[in-house]
């Protein structure tokens, strides 16, 4: 129900290894979850820090606990950031214009008036 991938976050200068979890269950993701990827980060080789994505939902808890004092961060995902994160980077999104005609209500009382 988990893919685990080692990755790293490209930046200025300094590439940031990471731990990356995505549920594909869609469950939702609860403080445990953050303790666990932060505990095994060193499985992921060098990771400093992590990311769990899901379609589902992200507790309260678990972004507490996501940013922790003095804790390795870990990015928190749920359905819809996943999809917005999408929509912003123009990732697996199709986009499409729709055109719609309304009456223009102005032009037509100022023709009813006249």
């Amino acid at each position: 129900n988990e893919a685990h991938f080692a990755g790293k976050l490209r930046g200025l200068g300094e590439d940031l290894p990471l731990g990356i979890v995505v549920r594909r269950d869609g469950r939702e993701i609860g403080r445990e979850r953050v303790t666990e990827l932060r505990g095994a980060l060193h499985h992921y080789g060098a990771a400093r820090s992590g990311l769990i994505a899901t379609a589902g939902a992200v507790l309260s808890g678990a972004r507490e606990e996501a940013v922790a004092a003095s804790a390795a961060p870990i990015a928190l995902h749920d359905g819809a950031s996943l999809a917005r994160l999408c929509e912003d980077t123009d990732v697996a999104v199709t986009k499409a214009r729709i055109s719609l005609a309304i009456p223009d209500l102005d032009l037509l009382e100022a023709l009813r008036a006249s």
